[in-house]
């Protein structure tokens, strides 16, 4: 049975979260547990308990006697972070592309690329990235292994603030070109090799694209 206690935790967690990945509590700043718990309503115990598991999906630190602090993401991290994303998004893109889905296990993929063209003609940058998203969550669920799906999507939520930052930098056009249909089309007729290829290539380009963007900006923690 979930406790009042649970719960209140868990909602200070996902609102906190959602502040932090949103670059609401931009990287750097400075956060006290007094003012939290005051922004929140609760006491400060479930603070604490959201704290710390925050802290351990390294979205921030807590400094004994000097509060909490939202973590930076330096370059290192954005490779290291992509590293591991793109690895494992190609091992998915692999297993689905084996599977020989219907049509309509497909249909998800479709959509998602009509919604990253309809992003791009209007310039929509966030529409562009939902759909992005939407996409790999998608190849993600059908690659059926549910350890590789947390991984990857801890991934993303480290990653997140950089992209939405260098998306926000830019305009979309300037954007590594969408490879999803070829993505697809590879799935689409069982090619293995391809679809990992095609996947590998794409996020290779797409954390290249933002790596560029920092150091163009002079930005080099975010």
């Amino acid at each position: 049975m979930t406790t009042l206690r649970e719960t209140s935790t868990d909602a200070v967690y996902q609102q906190l979260r959602a502040k932090i990945l949103s670059n609401e509590f931009r990287p750097g700043m400075q956060l006290l547990e007094r003012d939290l718990v005051d922004l929140f309503g609760v006491s400060r115990t479930p603070v604490r308990e959201a704290l710390v598991r925050l802290q351990k999906e390294n979205l921030l630190q807590i400094v004994p006697r000097h509060g909490i602090r939202v973590r930076q993401v330096s370059l290192a991290d954005v490779e290291e972070i992509n590293q591991v994303q793109t690895s494992l998004e190609a091992t998915a893109a692999g297993i689905v592309a084996a599977a020989n889905l219907r049509a309509k296990d497909l249909a998800p993929f479709d959509h998602a690329c009509q919604a990253l063209e309809r992003a791009r003609e209007k310039s929509d940058l966030d529409a562009w990235g939902a759909a992005d998203e939407t996409f790999y969550a998608h190849l993600l669920k059908l690659g059926g292994n549910p350890r590789l799906a947390q991984i990857v999507n801890e991934c993303w939520d480290q990653i997140r603030r950089v992209r939405d930052l260098t998306l926000r930098l830019t305009a979309l056009a300037d954007l590594p070109m969408d490879r999803h249909r070829a993505i697809l089309d590879a799935i689409r007729h069982g090619d293995v090799a391809q679809a990992e290829l095609l996947c590998r290539d794409y996020r290779a380009s797409c954390v290249q694209f933002q790596i560029d963007t920092l150091r163009r900006f002079r930005i080099l923690d975010v």
